[in-house]
């Protein structure tokens, strides 16, 4: 069967040799169509009054000549076979559409799966945009002034190597674009984080030396914490970093690419042009070739709207008429929501920092600058520590806690050690190692201690506490149970080993070497 379409421009040449004087054969070889095909639409042709022994006409009549043959070709909408076989099941396709979270690929499937239906899924398609069809999308390009606006965006830059462990991690890729020049900042991450977003932004308008008016942005956490059309909440960090470099946050639209398709553009022209070649591995490399390639290569490339180079038109136009940078350093905060729990602490980085009782079960923002740790209630400043860049370190103030229970923090360690040598030195020895970990953390535990010694002796509690000492095991559970189960009384490990015969005469728990030489042969 001949070929139904060609393109127009084989149509025109097939039109134009035809009247030329060429035959069927001579066209076959110039333009590889089949013989049937051009014999068709010659018929076509002389259908609507082409003469072969006419006058040759301008490229304007075969043009729209060809136009009128390919519009008559066109099958009426609803004739064709596979339109009538489809539109049988047309009652059963709308009460799939009906449900919720359906697709049209879905419909096709159950189609297939429950009603026997045998045509391809392209006849379903074809089916579907002619009993649903979409409106066109139409939009209107927005050019801005040079320095006025900045686009940025993640995209996946594939696998590369993390420096810090010598393994393969999925890496990301950060592109600012200057939305006049087209002049794009790239760096590669391996997260998407609000201190790598915040950090990325800085090198950028480093790169830049100097700052857009506004940045056009997607709704990731990183930058926006809740969506809004008209009332977006930023993050705080983000919020932070634009008061700091004075640029003004503008989110696009939810789920709208296209309101920043100039930095969209640039995702794939990265990794077409910049990762494909060279394939990076190396993430530090990746980071020093980009720039050059940003600035040289494609920045020398002439750009297909602006008809220009955009390292051109950003170092003659744009650089100049960015804000400045400003003198002071920006102090990176780290924002998080934390509750104040009934210990008086919230946690924050790993580290536990002392509010007032007020504020004990309420949730309270803490900031974490490069010195301080800052928490906020309700707006208002409630608290400020110097911060700890360890883990586990406690940073507590005394006065944070209310009267009944601050006059036992406030005695000092020697206070305590004073109280356990009452009860014995080994005691002593063991408050004095519970209390150089964290004095205030394990001042239940000291308490606890004490309290053994009303139900046990001091006497006792001294013994048991000579056993935690020598296996330096000084968890109350432990001194519980030496104390219930009486091991204080058994012999310390160097004790076996000078006296020997401690055990079989003692009537102790201590068995005697010999019980466990096995002389018989066990036959079961």
């Amino acid at each position: 069967m001949a070929r139904k379409d060609i393109r127009m421009e084989e149509l025109v040449e097939v039109l134009y040799q035809w009247h030329k004087g060429r035959n069927i054969t001579q066209i076959k070889h110039s333009l590889g169509l089949d013989r049937k095909t051009i014999r068709k639409y010659i018929e076509l042709a002389e259908s609507y009054g082409f003469i072969r022994d006419g006058e040759v006409m301008d490229d304007v009549y075969y043009m729209q000549l060809a136009g009128r043959i390919q519009r008559g070709l066109k099958i009426p909408l609803g004739c064709s076979e596979s339109f009538k076989k489809t539109a049988l099941y047309q009652t059963t396709i709308e009460k799939l559409l009906s449900k919720k979270y359906m697709t049209p690929k879905q419909v096709y499937r159950l189609l297939k799966r429950d009603h026997d239906y045998s045509l391809s899924y392209s006849s379903f398609k074809r089916y579907m945009n002619i009993k649903y069809p979409k409106e066109p999308r139409n939009c209107l390009r927005i050019e801005v002034r040079a320095a006025e606006e900045a686009q940025v965006d993640f995209g996946s830059a594939g696998m590369m190597i993390d420096p810090e462990t010598g393994k393969s991690r999925r890496a990301h890729a950060f592109v600012m674009t200057l939305s006049y020049s087209r002049l794009p900042y790239v760096e590669f991450v391996f997260d998407q984080g609000q201190v790598t977003w915040v950090k990325c932004h800085m090198n950028a308008f480093e790169f830049f030396q100097g700052v857009p008016m506004r940045i056009i942005l997607d709704n990731l956490k990183s930058g926006i914490l809740r969506p809004s059309t008209y009332d977006p909440i930023f993050n705080r960090a983000y919020g932070e970093c634009a008061k700091h470099f004075g640029f003004i946050i503008d989110p696009a639209k939810i789920a709208r690419g296209d309101h920043k398709g100039k930095v969209e553009r640039k995702m794939p022209v990265v990794r077409q042009q910049f990762l494909a070649p060279e394939d990076f591995r190396d993430i530090r490399e990746a980071n020093e070739k980009v720039r050059q390639w940003s600035t040289l290569e494609y920045g020398m490339q002439v750009h297909g709207t602006t008809k220009k180079k955009p390292f051109e038109v950003f170092k003659t136009e744009e650089q100049k008429l960015l804000k400045s940078l400003p003198v002071e350093k920006f102090d990176m905060p780290l924002w998080k929501e934390a509750k104040v729990h009934p210990d008086h602490h919230v946690v924050f980085a790993k580290n536990y920092y002392s509010m007032p009782t007020r504020y004990v079960g309420k949730k309270v923002w803490t900031r974490g600058g490069l010195h301080t740790v800052q928490m906020f209630y309700e707006g208002e400043l409630a608290k400020t520590h110097p911060r700890s860049y360890g883990e586990g370190v406690w940073k507590t103030d005394e006065t944070d806690y209310p009267p009944e229970k601050s006059r036992y923090l406030l005695k000092t360690t020697e206070y305590y050690q004073r109280e356990a040598m009452k009860h014995g030195e080994y005691v002593r020895q063991v408050v004095a190692r519970i209390m150089a970990e964290h004095a205030y953390r394990n001042l239940r535990k000291v308490q606890a201690l004490f309290r053994l010694a009303d139900k046990y002796s001091s006497e006792t509690l001294n013994l048991a506490c000579r056993r935690c000492n020598f296996y330096e095991d000084y968890r109350m559970s432990t001194i519980k149970r030496i104390l219930v189960k009486e091991l204080y009384h058994l012999p310390l490990g160097d004790e076996i080993a000078k006296y020997p015969q401690i055990g079989s005469d003692s009537g102790s728990f201590i068995r005697p070497p010999e019980y466990f030489i096995h002389t018989k042969e066990n036959t079961r």
